[in-house]
């Protein structure tokens, strides 16, 4: 009885032909059944059932993930991209698995990713052998997931040594000039993996703190800045001659700018009103050129 068919309107997915058949041959006996009978509606009834079955299968099809080969390259790819990217451990990283319905051809080239459009959500790869590109969604975990994945994932690694770093031998306030005597040379217990620690002295000369340090504190990098060793509307005194010059002198002018060591800055005579420039040479002092 080939009716039916045109009853339901729906052809069976090839992926699913064993499914489809059995609920066909029981949509048959239905229809048989009833053919000869006034219940329309039972049989209605019947065509409705095979519809949603049909329904069913085919989202289940769908909605299951990809496992053509091109996937496991494109996901590998993608998660590393994110990782490079933004800086992430592996564990904080994610990727949504692929539809089904898409059939990814395996790449015959380095496979390309990006993300064009500022969507950190999703990263583009792209294949010029064969010509083709898939938009990959990508989740990242944030908050206290972060914290916990990534405390997971170092604390296997966690291992300490003894270094001699410079601490504070005081406490000091943001925004203070580091002068001798604030900061001493100490062995103290750190991580491994941290090399962001002051340990030549030399680091310290003409900077500034960017950050309250308590009595004892080991001081990183990131405490300090380049100090400004003259600041503008301050009296510097300038030398000019020199070596080679056969006379030196010096004068007073005032600054019209903040300068760093080594930086030329400009400054100005207050008798003459004349402006100057010089290169400066430490603590308000500069010299001309």
């Amino acid at each position: 009885m080939g009716w039916h068919r045109n009853c339901i309107g729906y052809e069976p997915d090839a992926k699913n032909v064993k499914t489809f058949t059995l609920l066909e041959t029981i949509l048959q006996m239905l229809c048989r059944t009833f053919q000869t009978s006034s219940h329309s509606g039972l049989i209605a009834l019947g065509c409705a059932v095979f519809l949603m079955a049909a329904d069913w299968s085919q989202a289940d099809a769908q909605n299951a993930p990809a496992t053509n080969a091109g996937w496991a390259a494109v996901e590998q790819g993608a998660r590393q991209f994110v990782m490079d990217t933004y800086k992430l451990e592996a564990p904080l990283v994610s990727i949504q698995p692929m539809d089904s319905r898409i059939k990814m051809q395996t790449c015959n080239q380095d496979i390309v990713f990006d993300q064009p459009y500022g969507n950190k959500q999703s990263v583009r790869a792209r294949c010029a052998q064969p010509v083709w590109q898939h938009f990959v969604m990508v989740q990242v975990k944030t908050g206290i997931g972060a914290q916990l994945a990534s405390a997971t994932q170092a604390q296997p690694q966690s291992q300490s040594v003894n270094k001699m770093v410079w601490v504070s031998s005081q406490s000091l306030k943001r925004g203070t000039v580091v002068q001798p005597g604030m900061f001493k040379s100490s062995e103290v217990n750190v991580a491994a993996q941290e090399t962001r620690f002051v340990i030549d002295e030399r680091e310290l000369v003409n900077t500034e703190l960017l950050r309250d340090l308590p009595a004892n504190t080991p001081v990183k990098m990131q405490d300090l800045k380049a100090s400004a060793l003259v600041k503008r509307g301050q009296q510097v005194t300038v030398a000019v001659g020199g070596e080679g010059k056969g006379f030196l002198i010096t004068v007073k002018a005032e600054a019209q700018q903040d300068g760093l060591l080594g930086e030329q800055i400009r400054l100005k005579n207050p008798e003459s009103g004349r402006s100057l420039t010089a290169v400066v040479t430490g603590i308000n002092m500069a010299r001309g050129l």
